[in-house]
């Protein structure tokens, strides 16, 4: 944090006019750059044209004179000058968070406040980010970290301000307040769980057979033009088997679970067997996606549309975005069960564009969570949820991937984001042929442990 020059966060993100050059980073100004892309191609759709979006490099260069050799440095330190022509609704959250940070830093801001800005981020990039941090303090850029994690404060931090229930707690200099007794007695949490989570009981449209895979992928590959994704992957995933799916930013995989999901075409045209049966050998989309429940950056910024707290939750069950059916009272009663897990009761009938993102993210794993549904897909769940969230949405998790009903499928950068009844582990490494390939471990193994260290 170095020194706040400012006591209004709302001067300091440059949300009102500001007498220094502040700069601000946050999960919902990624969402608002994607959402005016969409509504960009929307318009020029009606308009007859085809829209042409938005490439990484114009986002970042805009209308400033943006000096290209430093772009070139910095894209290469985060590792994302592959992505500089590419269109930013094509890269993935962690890409996208790159790149928003890289249009910042070129922006020579006196300011620079950053929300959350490690997470989506794998942890090399993590390291270089916090070196860049230093870097800018030691040239008196003023940094202001907005943080869920005590173990993402930078050492170059001096002072903390602690808040809790939109209220400031305490603050003072960051050693003090990191010792502090009342601190850590106020932070500190436990999460039970209740006796018994919701039921639902739904029958599926797909009959499969428990002793076969649910899902089988044999020499897969995925590509854009002359860009492999993924090259030969293999990837079996049996009964009761609960996996962690990791690799670094880009390396493909968001790609690899819409393959499963039901949202790519190039699905089709690999040999992908979901629940017995071989992907388009019949099925619709919807029979694949009322066999599974999924949370996503990607999702939660295309869940646009004004429903409430517990519409959210509902939709679950229709694997809808809103609701457009007549729902039973027994889904209203789950809804609202959910919501008293979450400690939300008071928000049922809150819009879903009025909650903080980390609320919104609370409402999206219920609802994937709320039919208990045979596949639980989690791109980086825990995405800003604060230390006392997170806990409970983890051992909810867990409890259900305990089940003999729900196997997970976890995606985290976060090594302390643990599931302890995840025993495998799918890593995407480098292939030859480009792109990224599969490499299986086993929790247990000493492979595994080295490779959660390295997470």
């Amino acid at each position: 944090m170095g020194k706040l020059i400012c006591n209004d966060l709302q001067v300091i993100s440059g949300e009102v006019e500001s007498p220094v050059h502040s700069e601000y980073i946050s999960f919902e100004k990624v969402i608002e750059i994607l959402d005016t892309e969409n509504e960009n191609d929307e318009s020029d759709y009606m308009g007859g044209g085809g829209y042409i979006g938005t490439t990484a490099e114009q986002f970042i260069c805009d209308a400033d004179a943006i000096d290209k050799g430093q772009l070139q440095h910095l894209a290469m330190k985060l590792g994302f000058e592959d992505i500089l022509g590419q269109e930013l609704r094509s890269l993935s959250t962690g890409e996208m968070r790159k790149v928003v940070i890289c249009r910042a830093l070129l922006r020579d801001p006196e300011v620079l406040v950053l929300d959350e800005p490690f997470d989506g981020i794998d942890s090399d990039s993590c390291i270089t980010l916090k070196n860049i941090f230093a870097s800018c303090v030691e040239n008196g850029i003023t940094i202001v970290l907005l943080l869920n994690r005590f173990s993402e404060i930078l050492p170059e931090v001096t002072h903390v301000a602690y808040l809790k229930d939109c209220s400031l707690f305490t603050s003072g200099r960051k050693e003090e307040i990191l010792q502090s007794e009342a601190l850590l007695r106020f932070h500190s949490f436990h999460y039970t769980l209740p006796a018994q989570l919701p039921t639902y009981e739904s029958g599926y449209s797909l009959v499969s057979d428990r002793t076969q895979p649910l899902i089988e992928m044999k020499n897969v590959s995925v590509r854009y033009g002359d860009k492999t994704v993924l090259y030969m992957l293999d990837w079996t995933v049996l009964p009761d088997q609960n996996w962690t799916i990791a690799g670094p930013n880009g390396s493909g995989k968001t790609t690899l679970l819409n393959l499963i999901s039901g949202d790519y075409v190039q699905a089709y045209g690999n040999d992908i067997h979901l629940f017995g049966r071989k992907k388009g050998s019949g099925e619709s989309v919807w029979d694949i996606k009322e066999r599974l429940g999924y949370v996503s950056s990607s999702f939660q910024q295309r869940y646009r549309v004004g429903a409430t707290a517990k519409a959210v939750i509902i939709s679950g069950f229709f694997d809808s975005i809103g609701v457009y059916r007549k729902y039973s009272k027994q889904q209203e009663n789950i809804a609202l069960q959910w919501l008293s897990i979450l400690g939300m009761e008071s928000q049922k009938n809150t819009s879903f564009h009025r909650l903080s993102y980390g609320e919104q993210r609370l409402l999206l794993i219920a609802r994937a969570m709320v039919k208990q549904p045979m596949i639980l897909i989690l791109d980086e769940p825990c995405q800003g949820l604060d230390d006392a969230n997170r806990v409970m949405v983890l051992k909810l998790i867990n409890h259900l991937g305990q089940s003999a009903k729900t196997q997970l499928l976890y995606v985290s950068h976060h090594t302390e984001d643990k599931i302890p009844c995840i025993e495998h582990i799918l890593q995407l490494v480098p292939a030859e042929g480009g792109g990224s390939t599969a490499e299986i471990f086993s929790a247990a193994t000493e492979d595994g442990n080295s490779f959660r260290s390295n997470l």
